[in-house]
């Protein structure tokens, strides 16, 4: 095992340890989500090493999602995540040198929060709150929120959890 997957299993390992399985996974989401923005702003920025750096994080996190799925007790879903999981780092990779990068990352950004958010309803956290959204509705004193999609009927989250061996 490389360094950088070692890296990811012991981050999901200590995240999955520390709080409720489900909510470590939107944990990770949130770190992946957060990794893709500095690297829209590095990138912006011309800082093109500093952007290489955060598509390597948000690599690395979904590979070690990747890693975590459990097969025997995801059946489908767990292979539609992993190939979910396999095309963003793709498309992660692939986008780093294309000249329409940053719009690239956003899509994949913004396509990302909806499966977080379908996680976070199974874990009863609140859905993700986008950074503009969010300052336009302190100016005008409103509350933000997006809508939670449902998770597939008879989605079993611990399809996740082999490497903590807990139960949501």
């Amino acid at each position: 095992m490389n360094s950088r997957m070692g890296q990811a299993a012991a981050a999901y390992r200590q995240a999955a340890a520390s709080v409720h399985p489900t909510v470590a996974v939107v944990k990770l989401y949130d770190a992946t989500l957060l990794a893709i923005s500095q690297a829209i702003r590095a990138r912006e920025a011309g800082q093109f090493e500093e952007c290489f750096v955060k598509v390597m994080r948000a690599a690395t996190i979904l590979r070690g999602l990747d890693h975590a799925l459990d097969y025997a007790k995801g059946g489908a879903v767990a292979e539609r995540l992993h190939r979910v999981y396999k095309g963003y780092i793709i498309a992660l990779h692939v986008s780093y040198g294309k000249p329409d990068v940053v719009r690239r990352y956003r899509k994949l950004h913004d396509s990302l929060i909806d499966l977080r958010d379908a996680w976070a309803g199974i874990a009863g956290m609140a859905a993700f709150v986008r950074q503009d959204a969010a300052e336009a509705a302190m100016q005008q004193n409103v509350a933000v929120s997006r809508p939670r999609l449902a998770m597939e009927a008879g989605t079993d989250p611990a399809m996740f959890f082999g490497l903590t061996g807990s139960r949501p």
